[in-house]
């Protein structure tokens, strides 16, 4: 069983994906999976991704668009890692970050997921600045500024006892299973930016105004559940 599963979803990402898989190969820790999952590409991802069929270490899914949660609990499933981290098709990591991220979660059994600081960059993988995330309970409060959706390593048992992703919420960058995280378990950030974090005009955290209106909702649902508890 492999320590770390890595799952890459993908769609109408030909231009980047190659990035995303070849960031994972060239991880100093070796004691990971990556599970490919295009879903419904138009564009020529499926070319792309093929080469990597034969890898030992790589699993290539094809399937029908299903949309982002649902993607994240299939590979959920399919995993077989301790822990798991899911790493956007536009974005691409630090060398270091399986290591660094996964020791810390095998040093601190009262952690359930932690995450890092990152770069900016822009379409063309220019660097336009360090995001530095604030420490949590030291500079922010928890519900403030949640973990970035992609590049967190989670521990696997956490997110299953959470039952995964709400497939109700299509359009949203993870901040439900934030809120439903932290009722239970503990996060921790680490002020070392490990991965790459592309912003274009094709990017989900584009989508402003979706997102904004998906998180009322999200927190909607999650003060009426708690409040009717």
């Amino acid at each position: 069983m492999p320590k770390v599963t890595v799952y890459i979803p993908t769609h109408n990402y030909d231009r980047y994906i190659d990035k995303a898989i070849q960031s994972v190969l060239k991880q100093t820790m070796t004691d990971w999976e990556l599970i490919v999952i295009d879903d419904g590409s138009t564009d020529n991802t499926i070319e792309t991704i093929s080469k990597y069929k034969t890898h030992p270490k790589i699993r290539i899914i094809e399937q029908d668009n299903k949309g982002l949660n649902v993607t994240n609990n299939i590979a959920l499933r399919l995993s077989n890692g301790k822990y798991i981290m899911r790493l956007d098709a536009d974005d691409y990591l630090d060398e270091n970050i399986l290591l660094v991220l996964s020791n810390i979660l095998d040093e601190k059994p009262d952690i359930g997921l932690v995450y890092p600081d990152y770069y900016h960059v822009d379409e063309e993988g220019e660097i336009v600045e360090i995001v530095r995330r604030k420490k949590i309970e030291e500079e922010v409060e928890l519900l403030d500024l949640p973990a970035h959706g992609a590049c967190t390593i989670i521990r696997k048992e956490c997110l299953l006892d959470l039952k995964g992703y709400e497939e109700e919420f299509s359009c949203q960058d993870g901040y439900d299973l934030w809120l439903r995280f932290i009722k239970r378990y503990k996060p921790y950030n680490v002020n070392i930016p490990l991965f790459y974090y592309r912003q274009h005009p094709k990017s989900l955290t584009r989508q402003q105004e979706g997102i904004l209106d998906t998180r009322k909702k999200i927190k909607e649902k999650y003060v009426n559940k708690y409040n009717n508890a």
